[in-house]
């Protein structure tokens, strides 16, 4: 296992009001945030690919129903933020985020913010060759629904394999990005293989749960040993007592009894994405250099995408890297981290400046109690 990380004293401080609070931040599922909800949409891309979508901001007027087009003439000029989610997760998933954001008040009272869901999973079209599956596709649709919604510019946020095809969006249409923030990711290649005993033992845990008939509690539990760190599944909910494993195995198979398992065509057309994502040399310097705020945020228990590896990208790109008390779903249990990292380098753009330091300690060797593992 990943030896801890010296974190400030800032971010350690953020983890002592969570455990004060009546709520874990990580048993808060978001739900909140779809009081936000302006527009919830399945639309047609000019691919072919069946898309799905929501758009959120502090206020608006009457909710566009599913189904409906955006008229062009109704589209604000509140900045905007897409954001990319990763592996086996639905847009879904960015709620929690998406609710601390709103959360600010007036802060974000001019930004709206769209999440979606990817090729292979939820209510988007399921390709069945995985061949249909690269971040470079899946960059090219979430272009298409940038120009669905007329966004001409936006903040791209990409958690894990989301982040991996945030890059690629990137390259596509640098124009169209205002900054990158990649959270939970690698360079690719054979840096998306986890090689740690932890990832390993999930990996064929999850696999098994596949089997011939689906079972969504080892799933369940296969998913959150990826997730969330050990220390942080044993804690105790303050409210019922009951461990964070728990409670969260419980809502983990409710939402794949509500929605069904992602499917199979689906799951191996992730890998593939995933597998075939790689930055090259010559790329990682058209980043650095495109003149765009870029920061990295990564868990410091991530088993997943293990933070050398993020370490290493941040160095190529010339980017912070800020550290945070998670593992690999920090959206989630970091949100807090997150939202003020983002805000901050929306701030940067908006007085012109083309890199945004980091609100928390960028990470560094120093901060290291020794040379270990993460840091090889």
């Amino acid at each position: 296992m990943l030896r801890r990380c010296l974190l400030s004293t800032a971010i350690s401080a953020s983890v002592i009001i969570m455990e004060t609070t009546s709520q874990l931040q990580v048993l808060d599922n978001g739900s909140k945030a779809k009081e936000f909800c302006k527009t919830d949409q399945i639309i047609s891309l000019p691919n072919g690919i069946t898309m799905a979508y929501q758009v959120y901001e502090l206020q608006h007027g009457v909710r566009v129903g599913a189904g409906m087009t955006v008229p062009t003439e109704n589209i604000s000029s509140k900045e905007k933020i897409l954001m990319v989610m990763g592996f086996a997760a639905s847009g879904a998933a960015w709620l929690p985020t998406v609710k601390e954001l709103f959360s600010r008040g007036d802060k974000v009272a001019d930004l709206e913010v769209a999440v979606f869901d990817n090729r292979g999973i939820g209510q988007s079209s399921c390709p069945s060759s995985k061949t249909q599956y690269t971040t470079d596709i899946m960059a090219a649709d979430a272009l298409a629904l940038m120009d669905h919604l007329g966004w001409r510019k936006a903040h791209v946020v990409g958690h894990s394999m989301g982040a991996m095809i945030a890059s690629r969006l990137t390259l596509q249409a640098p124009g169209r990005v205002a900054s990158l923030t990649l959270i939970s990711t690698t360079g690719g290649g054979k840096e998306a293989i986890p090689l740690n005993v932890r990832a390993l033992v999930a990996g064929l845990k999850g696999a098994f749960a596949r089997g011939r008939t689906f079972d969504p509690v080892k799933r369940a539990k296969a998913d959150l040993a990826f997730h969330f760190s050990p220390k942080l599944l044993k804690t105790r909910d303050p409210v019922t007592g009951r461990s964070v494993r728990d409670l969260l195995v419980e809502e983990y198979v409710a939402v794949s009894k509500e929605t069904g398992p992602q499917s199979r065509e689906g799951e191996e057309g992730h890998l593939n994405a995933v597998m075939t994502h790689k930055l090259t040399a010559s790329e990682r310097q058209q980043l650095a250099t495109l003149g765009i705020p870029i920061k990295l945020i990564h868990g410091s228990e991530d088993i997943l995408a293990e933070l050398r590896h993020a370490r290493r990208l941040a160095r190529d790109l010339r980017a912070p890297l800020v550290v945070v008390d998670g593992a690999h779903f920090i959206p989630r249990d970091c949100a807090h981290q997150i939202v003020d990292e983002l805000l901050n380098t929306i701030e940067v753009v908006r007085q012109g400046g083309t890199h945004a330091d980091a609100v928390y300690p960028a990470f560094d060797e120093a901060t290291c109690f020794s040379r270990c593992f993460c840091c090889a």
